[in-house]
Order: structure tokens, then sequence, then C-alpha cells
């Protein structure tokens, strides 16, 4: 049995709306991953900063904490990595480049620190005064702006 022509028009017109309808979506969820990520990511960053001071402090007296406090930094090292290679929505890349940015000052300050672990050197106080506490800072300070974004 044939399919008379206005059938066949209405399946065709169908499957594009719907085809449309799935890439719609697909931008969405694509979109709130996105933010998702970047506040998670954000949020880690933050509790970085607000745990570094304690770390380092601790690490001075012990030899396990120092271990804590180099993975600490792998760790924020890793995530730095991780957001960097996210593709953002259209809608975002202000933002994102922002926190590239940021992120590529960290990703300099965070090899430092840990060459100096590595070095078993750990100066608290110069730790505390160091650009990496105001650059943790600044991408905190995006929190803000992120949240904008998820709504």
């Amino acid at each position: 049995m044939k399919l008379k022509r206005p059938l066949l028009l209405l399946l065709l017109v169908f499957s594009v709306v719907f085809t449309a309808g799935c890439s719609v979506l697909d931008t969405v969820n694509s979109s709130l991953d996105y933010v998702n990520e970047a506040t998670s990511y954000v949020n880690n960053a933050t509790e970085f900063a607000n745990n570094l001071p304690t770390l380092a402090e601790q690490a001075l007296l012990d030899p396990a904490a120092r271990d804590s406090l180099q993975q600490s930094f792998e760790t924020m090292k890793t995530e730095i990595t991780q957001f960097n290679e996210l593709t953002a929505p259209g809608f975002a890349e202000d933002v994102h480049q922002t926190l590239v940015g940021y992120n590529e000052t960290l990703l300099t300050q965070v090899n430092t620190y840990l060459e100096q672990i590595q070095n078993n050197v750990i100066d608290l106080e110069a730790l505390q005064q160091s650009p990496i506490i105001q650059t943790l800072g600044n991408i905190t300070d995006t929190l803000g702006q992120l949240s904008q974004l998820g709504q």
C-alpha cells in the first residue's frame, strides 16, 4: 500500500520538528551540565583556598600532613586541567574565558608550590601572602556570575 503524498509530508515535518526538539533539549542539557560543572569547580577551588592555610600550617609540623598538602595541590592541578578542557556554551563563553585565565595563573602558582614541597620548603607566611590566595579569590568571585547563568 502506497502512502499518500500528504501523509509523507506530515511524517517528514514531524521528523524535522522532533529532531529540532531533541537538539534544543540537548543544548539545554549541555548548558545545565556546564553550569553545574563550573559551579562544582568553583566550589572545589573555594574549599581548596579555605583549607590551604591550615594544611600548610600542619605540614610544617607533620610529614604526613605534608603529603596531604601535596595531594591537595595535585588534586587542584587536575581539576584546573579538567575544567579548562570543558567547552562552554555560547552564553557562558565570557565567564569560562575569565576562569581559564585565572586557572592559567593558578596552575603556574600550584606548580611553584608543588616544587617547593618536593624540596621540603614550606613558608606559611609567604603562602598566606602569595598571589595564589588572590587568584583563588578571583575564581570564587565568579560563583555569582555562574549562578546568574544557571537561572
